[in-house]
């Protein structure tokens, strides 16, 4: 799973990106990778969730999307 997601609100200064990946990494097997940052300045973060099987990775991607999506992001055609 790759969702890149955005959101824009001038009313609350809010111009920012979110990323959520599914992916093996060098020290878990499989893990959700998100980031996130401003699109107006360098402000960025990144956070790995190590998963133990690729299921559980992916239910909590759409989880974490499924909540972006409600406090008001878009997605973002890659």
């Amino acid at each position: 799973m790759l969702a890149l997601l955005k959101r824009f609100d001038p009313e609350a200064y809010a111009n920012r990106w979110y990323l959520v990946m599914v992916q093996p990494t060098l020290l878990h097997s499989i893990a959700v990778i998100c980031a996130w940052g401003s699109r107006e300045n360098e402000y960025q973060r990144l956070k790995f969730l190590p998963m133990g099987t690729e299921a559980e990775a992916e239910a909590l991607a759409a989880k974490i999307v499924a909540a972006k999506l409600k406090r008001g992001y878009e997605p973002v055609e890659l």
